[in-house]
């Protein structure tokens, strides 16, 4: 839980608040008003002459220095002195300074806490960054300020066109509504023209949104130019943005391409400001106003609530200097430019008769690959294993890869045959054809699961693979559960985890954090329950209920585990046996369909049974996230696959009832069986002993390796 103290409280640290109150991830601990009366807090909360949003909370003040709203404590303080000001007492490292005070490293540094975000230009070399636009390059600064609402609007349109049709030139005037720098009345006031009435003026105004651009986008410096006028209006603006682009094209083509970027709205009614008040989104392109000019001119109308959602992009980046910080040794945060790179993937791809059978696994290896490869690395040295192999055996040599990868990537890639020997240092030393590579099977080598219980003293294997880059990445999730060398013996001067782990874990932890209390079913299948053991203990602790079936329940009839199971049901779980199904005394013979308790001990289940799955259905009515892992039957043969095909539709049919509900599948098996199917399910996990292990224990062996 991210946890945010918010100095200031007029309009915009208000608009921050009122966004967070529902929010699970964020919460904000502490305001600094100096000016405010807490006891008019309730009505300055509940009531807004602009901004409609859900007033469904309620405040009590519980103190001078405290009130709760939805149950939340909130602590106020009252101090002019950003020095003076005790955030981390109340356990705050981040914060958002909605002041407009603080707006230079020496004065946001009073501050004592770890990050803190400007919501207003800083005033002097302080990085601003904007959601949309060029937040991923934040690198674990400090102080950063979140530039001006007019920036937050104009940024992420123009990345865009400069990314797909590169910018020859461009200029703007935002028609920005009042803010609280302007007067109500004719005043005296320093500055020329921003003395008059707002009520009953249209004022022309400055903007350093044109140097803020420069900074944030550098590849437009001297190519924009900008100016304000302020209107009598309470919120949303309106940017008319005029660019010539280098790349010839259309404005519908411009518009569909605008329609693809997640950054951006395109809307295409006929809206007004008031339509578009307390809406989050920054950059919202109006379609009708828009105008193709000619000679590749185009003037584009953006709208954006100047209040509301530059609220929601302070909240935004302050989330991802939250993330980079908290996950030092994710891929985004590494520069791979000029470096040697070794990559851990999970290749253990199904073959059959020399043919890949499915290359799921490499698919989703592929943005982490590209990702490194944009950095243009001196070198990337992509090693996996491939089956069991006992040393050194050609029919287990990854060689067959190459061209699986080769035409994936656009690339020549090396083969690396003498895998981890002094041969190899010298190889990819003395070749400057290649700049990517595939070694050879890992597991070609002894040291790669034994290396824990070996003497490394001059051990070549364990030499050569701490020689192959200066950065380790490991993207191989179905491994991670194994303690094996390249996975957590690898020493680098720098390591990160890539996209596929990242949305493993993600995907993975809606069940082992489950901050929302959904209600969670985990059927267990596949093969025997013997080393399953230890998991369904921790496994218990974690769902609502557990479905046992598949291989499993023949080790649980013959085994009489009884009391085990009676053990498990006691922590959280209740725990359901498949009760009838197909057997044979071998799966060559013909199956007969039986009740669970006529099971011979000669006999054993291969495939699920009809009332079994009609129980199993009305479990996955009930529960809110279903967690999939093994097969409930033996799916090779096309006699006892009928089960699980009738699971995968079963779940299909439930996401389509409920928009709410969630189907996470455990990998292996499981995975490459429900692939074969067209199906809506939220997450198939490339690894089912990984994903297992992962929610029953909440670590693995792989990612302890990144804490190390």
């Amino acid at each position: 839980m991210l946890s945010i103290g918010i100095n200031g409280f007029g309009r915009i640290g208000k608009c921050v608040f009122l966004q967070l109150i529902y929010n699970p991830h964020m919460d904000v601990k502490v305001i600094n008003a100096p000016d405010f009366d807490i006891q008019n807090m309730e009505y300055y909360l509940k009531r807004d002459s602009v901004h409609q949003y859900n007033k469904h909370f309620h405040v009590s003040i519980v103190d001078d220095n405290t009130f709760e709203i939805n149950g939340k404590t909130i602590y106020v303080l009252r101090n002019r002195d950003a020095s003076q000001l005790e955030w981390k007492k109340y356990g705050v490292n981040h914060i958002i300074d909605a002041t407009g005070v603080y707006l230079t490293e020496e004065k946001a540094s009073q501050h004592d806490v770890d990050y803190i975000v400007m919501s207003a230009p800083a005033k002097d070399t302080s990085p601003l960054f904007v959601y949309g636009a060029n937040e991923q390059k934040y690198k674990g600064q400090k102080i950063v300020s979140n530039a001006s609402c007019t920036t937050n609007c104009i940024t992420p349109v123009l990345r865009h066109l400069s990314e797909k049709y590169g910018i020859k030139q461009a200029n703007f005037t935002t028609i920005h509504a009042s803010t609280a720098s302007q007067k109500v009345v004719d005043t005296a006031h320093s500055k020329s023209r921003t003395n008059r009435s707002i009520f009953n003026n249209i004022i022309p105004h400055s903007t350093g949104a044109s140097s803020s651009i420069a900074k944030i986008l550098p590849e437009l410096e001297g190519k924009i130019v900008g100016t304000s006028v302020r209107v009598p209006v309470n919120s949303v603006s309106l940017v008319d943005l005029n660019v010539e682009l280098e790349n010839e094209t259309t404005l519908n083509d411009l518009f569909e391409t605008m329609k693809a970027d997640s950054y951006l709205q395109v809307v295409k009614e006929n809206i007004v400001s008031s339509d578009l008040l307390s809406t989050e989104c920054p950059s919202i392109v109006d379609e009708k106003a828009s105008l193709e000019l000619g000679n590749n001119h185009f003037k584009f109308m953006i709208w954006y609530d100047n209040e509301w959602s530059y609220a929601s992009q302070l909240i935004k980046l302050i989330k991802v200097i939250y993330e980079h910080n908290s996950h030092p040794h994710f891929i985004e945060n590494i520069d791979f430019h000029n470096k040697n790179v070794l990559l851990r993937l999970d290749l253990n791809v199904p073959v059959k008769d020399g043919n890949i059978t499915s290359n799921f696994r490499i698919t989703s290896a592929l943005p982490t690959i590209k990702r490194i490869l944009k950095d243009e690395p001196n070198r990337l040295i992509i090693a996996s294993h491939f089956g069991r192999p006992k040393g050194n055996d050609e029919q287990f040599s990854m060689k067959f890869l190459v061209p699986e990868l080769e035409q994936l990537l656009g690339k020549h890639i090396g083969f690396l045959n003498d895998g981890l020997h002094d041969n190899t240092l010298q190889r990819i030393n003395s070749e400057p054809d290649y700049k990517i590579y595939l070694m050879e099977n890992l597991r070609f080598h002894e040291e790669e699961t034994k290396y824990k219980t070996m003497d490394l003293t001059n051990n070549m294997p364990y030499n050569v693979i701490q020689q192959l880059g200066t950065v380790y990445v490991n993207d191989a999730f179905g491994c991670m559960h194994r303690d094996h060398l390249s996975i957590a013996g690898v020493q680098m001067t720098e390591k990160a985890y890539g996209y596929l782990i990242d949305k493993e874990l993600s995907a993975l932890q809606s069940i082992t954090k489950n901050e929302s209390s959904k209600k969670i079913l985990a059927i267990i299948g596949g093969g025997k329950m013997d080393d399953k053991l230890e998991l369904l203990k921790n496994l218990s602790k974690k769902v609502d209920h557990i479905y046992i079936c598949g291989g499993n329940i023949n080790s649980i009839l013959k085994n009489d585990m009884a009391d085990y199971l009676q053990e498990i049901s006691s922590h959280k779980s209740e725990i359901s046996l498949m009760c009838d199904g197909l057997c044979a005394e071998n799966i060559q013979d013909d199956p007969k369909h039986i009740t669970s308790n006529k099971l011979n001990s000669n006999e054993s289940f291969f495939d699920i049974g009809m009332k079994s799955l009609n129980h199993l259905h009305k479990l996955i009515k009930q529960h809110d996230v279903v967690f999939w892992n093994g097969t409930l039957g033996v799916v090779e043969d096309e006699r006892y696959k009928q089960g699980s095909e009738a699971l995968v539709h079963m779940l299909k049919q439930e996401l389509n009832r409920c928009d709410d509900k969630k189907v996470i599948v455990g990998g292996g098996d499981t995975g490459g069986f429900t692939n074969n199917y067209k199906h809506n399910f939220t997450h198939i996990s490339t690894g089912g002993g990984a994903s297992i292990e992962y929610i029953s224990f909440d670590t693995l062996p792989g990612l302890e390796y990144f804490h190390q």
